[in-house]
């Protein structure tokens, strides 16, 4: 086949040699009555198959490619799988987590993927594990950690049944000259065309003063999660067609939480081929993509943090809104150490700590102040989940019911805050603008009723309209 549009969309393996490809491989093509299809690398694997040397299916396509179908349950618990959910807790947390019984969220799982959640986990640890070893100069030990196993022999068991390989032997086979390694490094690699710089662009002037740091060739932010404390810096290397992701905490366990969610925030795995094909034969649109390209949606890394820059950002400006927000940042002083780089001083607020903070003096209007508790007492009580694994109908319900919250607080949340593609703040200044025809502003109704024919991808049809204003 050697068809590099079809990579991502599903693998193939070879029954002669028991291995298994990506579309695109250089491979010499083999007979088709010797080749069966998978829909991810899960089932591949399952079924004793071993990846490819020269495509290497494991690390250049992603496991969030694979076509999983099923409830919105299943994909729910699939993300929590990726970000590491089960390398801290049992299967039973987990179903609990998701208020079903461990018996039935095996059963949904063995049903729509061929395999327990338990595997699933497994196999990911062990593709996790494998990206740490090539791309980093990390001792195996705190790989090892570092992608959820309990113990090195769990994980030299677990590596040599998956690759038929040690890790030791894993690490000798790739040597990736073209990366300097100073401090280990994730390589993410993402589909071009991808413009860092435009993304970069757009990033900085929302750059929240001592949380984020945005230059004109990295991004830096700092972070906590439940396991730790640090920061990380994100560059391009456009000759290996990925991102370099470097972290620097005080616990390996976050390096799985933390690559996934950058890689939502610089959007690495949507697949824009219908996207581009509707947006492209639009007028409108048409004239905000980027060399026939929609632009990537730059998700929030922390989505509290992002809602309480969208409520700061209500009819103001971003750069008031931005300087409203390093206020609140500086006033709850949640100080990072002296060894942090320049511009990386503080961590953003819990909504525990943001609630303790006396935001009463820093610029910011009585409403607004006001809705800023609202919302930190609503995600605190966990009244409102600040996560994509809901409808935007659930969302909208429970998040437009808070006092002070209106539409298009909700849409841009749901759009930049959560990773949604279908969202649409209609009433934003920017969007109207982009849509005037002479001197005539359409009204709120015509501007959704325009909007009709760009679902589902209205969020990206939102950033093709901003782009026609700049």
């Amino acid at each position: 086949m050697k068809d590099k549009n079809f990579d991502g969309k599903f693998l193939f393996g070879v029954k002669t040699t028991n291995i298994f490809c990506r579309p695109s491989c250089p491979s010499p093509t083999a007979k088709e009555e010797n080749v069966v299809y998978f829909e991810s690398i899960f089932e591949a694997l399952k079924q004793g198959f071993r990846p490819c040397h020269r495509c290497r299916p494991d690390i250049e396509t992603d496991c969030y490619n694979g076509n999983i179908d099923g409830s919105l349950l299943i994909n729910r618990t699939i993300h929590m799988i990726y970000d590491g959910f089960l390398n801290h807790h049992s299967v039973t947390s987990l179903a609990r987590k998701l208020l079903v019984s461990e018996r039935h969220l095996r059963k949904l799982f063995v049903d729509n993927l061929g395999m327990p959640p338990i595997k699933v986990a497994k196999y990911h640890r062990a593709l996790f594990a494998k990206k740490l070893l090539m791309y980093s100069n990390s001792p195996v030990t705190e790989i090892a950690y570092a992608s959820g196993f309990n113990s090195l022999r769990q994980f030299n068991d677990v590596i040599r049944e998956t690759f038929e390989q040690s890790p030791t032997q894993l690490r000798k086979e790739f040597k990736n000259k073209n990366i300097a390694i100073d401090t280990p490094v994730m390589m993410l690699s993402y589909k071009k065309p991808f413009d860092f710089k435009n993304i970069l662009s757009f990033m900085r002037p929302r750059a929240l003063l001592g949380i984020e740091v945005v230059t004109e060739v990295s991004y830096s932010r700092t972070f906590r999660t439940a396991e730790a404390h640090g920061y990380f810096s994100v560059t391009d290397n456009a000759q290996q067609s990925a991102l370099e992701l470097r972290i620097h905490c005080d616990d390996v366990r976050s390096y799985m939480d933390i690559h996934n969610r950058v890689r939502k925030v610089f959007d690495l795995d949507t697949d824009f081929t219908r996207i581009n094909e509707l947006f492209s034969k639009d007028k409108i649109l048409s004239r905000g993509m980027i060399n026939g390209c929609a632009p990537r949606l730059p998700r929030a890394f922390n989505p509290f943090e992002f809602v309480i820059r969208a409520v700061l950002g209500q009819q103001i400006s971003v750069k008031t809104a931005s300087t409203l927000a390093a206020r609140i940042v500086s006033k709850a002083a949640v100080k990072t150490d002296k060894s942090y780089p320049e511009g990386l001083d503080f961590f953003f607020p819990t909504p525990e700590e943001l609630l303790k903070t006396d935001i009463t003096e820093l610029g910011i209007t009585s409403v607004r102040q006001k809705t800023i508790k609202t919302v930190s007492q609503a995600i605190y009580k966990s009244d409102l989940l600040m996560t994509d694994n809901q409808t935007f109908e659930k969302f909208n319900k429970d998040f437009s019911k808070l006092k002070g919250i209106g539409d298009w607080t909700v849409n841009y949340v749901a759009m930049r805050g959560l990773g949604m593609f279908d969202s649409f703040p209609a009433g934003d200044l920017g969007i109207i603008k982009a849509l005037i025809k002479g001197d005539k502003k359409p009204s709120h109704k015509e501007v959704l009723e325009i909007a009709e024919k760009w679902r589902p991808y209205r969020s990206y049809a939102a950033l093709c309209l901003w782009n026609n204003n700049n």
